[in-house]
């Protein structure tokens, strides 16, 4: 299966991080507990599962926070778009949580159907929803606290509410309330994260160390627990590919 992944045009990169395109999608790929989001589009119906629900439709929101998806193969063109941590909020509607670990058909986000003009490769109409759903949007100081998080996922909920001024209790309510899971979860997410990928590119299992395990079997028993697999059996597998970042192309 041919898996490129190029950066995203200039006026995307606020949101975006990458795309990915599948020339023909002949694989299943699973999508692990992560940090952010992905929009998958393609000519062709394909499945998206969790151990809950399945849809089949050609335009799709993931949001895995816990649960691991999977995508079966519709052996047509297939485009990935990867949406920054940071920016996730600004670009739905409704709370993130809404859409969180359930694969969601975009037509049940958005009635207005904008995103049919991805199967064409136009941006436009995304970047339009993007600014339009983020003038909405109201600076939250969750915010600063996921992206807190997100860059330090070893430090206490303690350290970054004496950093914020906030109590850790509100802190903790207001994350639940916006993204369904709590802040401990989310770093966890971060680190496994972080790891995975360092992990891909170096293929390599060594790399736990950088991310504050404290010692080899605590990371191999999350890493087996999230993943469900070992990370040695992990880099073997063919969705290692879909994880590897070292790689980009310019997006012609």
């Amino acid at each position: 299966m041919m898996l490129k992944q190029y950066y995203p045009p200039d006026e995307l990169k606020s949101f975006v991080s990458s795309i990915l395109i599948i020339k023909e999608f002949t694989e299943a790929i699973k999508i692990f507990p992560g940090t952010g989001a992905e929009i998958w589009v393609s000519s062709d119906a394909f499945r998206m599962t969790t151990d809950n629900d399945s849809i089949t439709d050609p335009y799709q929101l993931i949001i895995p926070r816990v649960n691991t998806f999977t995508a079966s193969p519709n052996h047509s063109k297939v485009m990935v778009l990867r949406i920054r941590h940071d920016a996730l909020r600004f670009l739905l509607p409704q709370k993130t949580l809404n859409y969180t670990d359930t694969p969601i058909a975009l037509n049940e986000i958005w009635k207005d159907r904008w995103f049919e003009a991805l199967a064409n490769s136009s941006f436009k109409e995304l970047l339009d929803c993007f600014n339009r759903t983020k003038a909405k949007k109201k600076p939250h100081f969750i915010d600063e606290v996921l992206e807190l998080l997100y860059r330090n996922p070893t430090k206490k909920i303690t350290e970054i509410a004496e950093e914020t001024g906030l109590h850790v209790r509100v802190i903790q309510k207001e994350f639940l309330k916006e993204y369904g899971i709590t802040p401990k979860r989310y770093q966890i997410n971060c680190r496994l994260e972080h790891v995975l990928k360092s992990m891909v590119v170096e293929q390599d299992t060594y790399r736990w160390f950088e991310t504050g395990y404290y010692d080899q079997s605590h990371f191999y028993r999350d890493f087996k627990r999230y993943f469900t697999m070992t990370p040695s059996a992990f880099l073997k597998s063919s969705y290692s590919l879909f994880y590897n970042t070292k790689t980009k192309y310019p997006l012609r």
